[in-house]
């Protein structure tokens, strides 16, 4: 008869914690516990949920800790018994140590020979007790940005804890945590029902909080607010601007989920867009409503309460909102005072990085790279208009509106630019000069933008590898990986064909006195961009041992790598690609055992015919592939290579390519090498699992 299955609850309730740590914070919780209990054996499920006040796992089907048997192994047979069979002291001695009975112990054959063993039960224990040990353990070692302390500033968490409820099976769970005892007490909305809650169970607890005002599920409180949104902006013609980002952090704000609709005067309409959805959203989290397209002058605002009856919380937010928008009116004027050429002589004042200098001088790094980057793209004929991008790339920096809104900082810049008459080309340069910001945002519209984007990447990225500053472990301070990810992106999305370390080379000759040489940054960098690349490539649903098959062979053009995993994937799914690879496999084998200098393979030395087959296919062949590869037709490359399998199947099947004569055996080789270092320049076969 099987154990019986219980339910698990565990709530604890603090002071507001940040909608940014939350989500971090819930899934480390139920990674942490999930693993803990596995281990603990335990059984059962757990589900994570939060709100802007609470961090609680609900689990269900949770057993009491079963007993652990184990055998541990004692001293050899021959130790442990006399002749006549009777225990010795050695044996005497291990099954004391072990506090098992020397009758209980066991005889076994291993592979290292036959050895006493003891049979251990190590009794199992109530669920309630382990969880009571597990718990506090596991939350108090949570890590947090930023921490607090409270009390006697001994406990330290990301907000003071006010209460802990633990259940297992409708029965407490004894535990401290932070100072504070546990018990089946919560409490609800802090304003709309702070009364005390006493928990019977997970669904009394879910039932409780949801009548004093609390939406324990993450998932139920989104969807609410979604559904609100729909509602309030239809009420004027709308709709709420597509911003998951935005819904996803209204629900981590709140506890009970409202949503209110404001307005503002439709003059400020006059304003570019980017800067009131910036203000609307970065300062208040607000969700601009749409109509016909274009931004109506009304918006829809988070509240932590269902409904507004007295419309004191919309007209809250109208009036934040008219002051707002009256500032950045100001500062769209005010700016529009000062050219961005005119504000360049105050970048110098602008500190980029203490070693590397000044913004101004970054600027003029920028510029000098852009035109190098341009000669190798082919696309000096774009020289003019980089150079002006590149001198006012920076210059919205020491703007008004990118003091007061430092998310717009490039936009501002592209903004003004088009304000003052520069060219489509120029101004769009600096607006998308931060572009792609992730994965999976757009890269800069126009090559212009491009370049100008290339090279503040790669200033940035090899002037702070030379001070020794790459990211370590999951610090990344200066978001070096964001650079190297958007370098990635650009590339492959344009499809530019770039020498990437000579290009990083050109921009590391521009920065002076770093106390790192060159030839140990830029070996770094490289690795750098490649783990960048496979992270992209893997992400887009390539197998991830096609990308190792290419990253593992001369990838200093990029996009000329994704190229050739596009191609290999491809081929995966030919019948002839399993034996190119085994084959290929075998050869690899054969040539890391027995390693010699490259050699050109001499035909006349050929004496099987199974030799003399493959290399005049292979030969044949050999002018073909070097023209395909030339040409980047990696997919007919590699069909030319596939083809070559019947051929080296034969070989290995019938020729013994460790011939007793030298000449032979390095003939042999000498073909295996040249066919295994063509087949190299598109991927790697051995990387390739079967």
């Amino acid at each position: 008869m099987g154990q019986e299955v219980a339910e698990f609850l565990f709530e604890i309730l603090a002071e507001e914690i940040p909608a940014g740590v939350l989500p971090s914070a819930r899934e480390e919780l139920l990674a942490r516990v999930s693993a803990a209990f596995a281990e603990a054996r335990l059984g059962g499920r757990l589900a994570v949920h939060s709100t802007s006040r609470r961090l609680a796992l609900v689990g269900e089907e949770l057993v009491d800790q079963p007993d652990a048997e184990s055998e541990i192994t004692g001293p050899p047979a021959s130790a442990g018994y006399d002749a006549d069979g009777k225990p010795t002291k050695a044996a005497i001695g291990f099954a004391k140590a072990q506090g098992v009975a020397v009758e209980d112990l066991r005889v076994v054959s291993l592979p290292k020979g036959t050895y006493v063993v003891a049979r251990k039960v190590t009794p199992g224990r109530p669920a309630a007790e382990v969880i009571g040990e597990i718990l506090p353990r596991l939350v108090e070692k949570m890590t947090f940005p930023r921490m607090m302390r409270w009390g006697d500033g001994t406990p330290e968490w990301i907000r003071p804890v006010h209460s802990v409820l633990a259940l297992f099976d409708g029965l407490v769970i004894p535990m401290t945590l932070f100072g504070v005892e546990s018990g089946r007490t919560t409490f609800g909305h802090r304003t709309l029902a702070p009364a005390r809650i006493v928990t019977m169970s997970v669904l009394d607890w879910f039932q409780k909080l949801r009548a004093a005002h609390v939406e324990p599920d993450l998932a139920v409180r989104r969807s609410r607010f979604e559904e609100q949104a729909r509602a309030l902006a239809a009420e004027v013609g709308g709709e709420p601007a597509d911003d998951a980002a935005l819904l996803d952090t209204w629900a981590h704000l709140v506890e009970s989920p409202g949503v209110v609709r404001g307005s503002f005067d439709p003059a400020f309409l006059e304003l570019p867009e980017e800067i009131l959805v910036t203000s609307m959203r970065e300062h208040q989290k607000m969700l601009p409503v749409r109509a016909n397209g274009a931004l109506a002058a009304h918006f829809l605002a988070v509240c932590d309460q269902v409904g507004d009856p007295q419309g004191l919380i919309a007209r809250g937010n109208e009036w934040v909102t008219a002051a707002r928008f009256s500032d950045a009116r100001f500062f769209w004027d005010d700016d529009g005072k000062t050219k961005l050429e005119d504000r360049l002589p105050r970048l110098a004042k602008l500190q980029f990085q203490e070693t590397l200098g000044d913004t101004l001088k970054k600027t003029d790094r920028i510029q000098d790279l852009a035109g190098k980057l341009a000669a190798r793209l082919g696309l000096s004929h774009l020289d003019g208009m980089l150079a002006r991008a590149a001198r006012l790339v920076k210059a919205d920096l020491v703007t008004d509106m990118v003091r007061e809104f430092p998310d717009l900082q490039g936009v501002v810049g592209g903004l003004y630019a088009r304000r003052e008459g520069e060219p489509e080309e120029v101004w769009q340069a600096l607006y998308d000069q931060y572009r792609p910001a992730s994965a999976d945002d757009g890269v800069p519209r126009g090559d212009v933008g491009g370049v100008i984007a290339l090279a503040d990447r790669l200033d940035t990225l090899t002037g702070l590898f030379g001070l020794g500053l790459a990211p370590t472990g999951s610090k990344d301070p200066y978001a070096l990986r964001r650079a190297a990810l958007g370098v990635v992106r650009i590339l492959l999305d344009k499809k530019w064909r770039l020498d990437l370390p000579a290009a990083c080379a050109a921009a590391a000759t521009l920065h002076v006195g770093l106390p790192r040489a060159n030839d140990e940054v830029l070996p770094e960098l490289s690795a750098f961009f490649l783990e960048r690349l496979r992270f992209l490539l893997e992400k887009k649903g390539h197998a991830f041992d096609t990308v190792a098959a290419v990253l593992t062979t001369d990838c200093s053009d990029l996009a000329d790598a994704a190229e050739r995993v596009e191609a290999v994937e491809v081929l995966r799914k030919e019948q002839d690609f399993a034996p190119l690879a085994t084959a290929f496999k075998r050869m690899q084998n054969i040539l890391e055992e027995a390693p010699g200098e490259n050699a050109e393979p001499d035909p006349a030395k050929m004496t099987d015919d199974a030799e003399k087959a493959l290399a005049l296919d292979y030969l044949q062949a050999r002018g073909m592939l070097d023209d395909l590869i030339a040409r980047r037709r990696y997919r007919d490359a590699l069909s030319i290579m596939a083809s070559l399998g019947p051929a080296l199947d034969r070989f290995f099947t019938e020729v013994l390519v460790m011939a007793e004569d030298p000449e032979v055996k390095a003939n042999r080789m000498a073909l295996l090498r040249s066919m295994r270092d063509q087949f190299a320049r598109v991927a790697r076969f051995s990387e390739i699992r079967a």
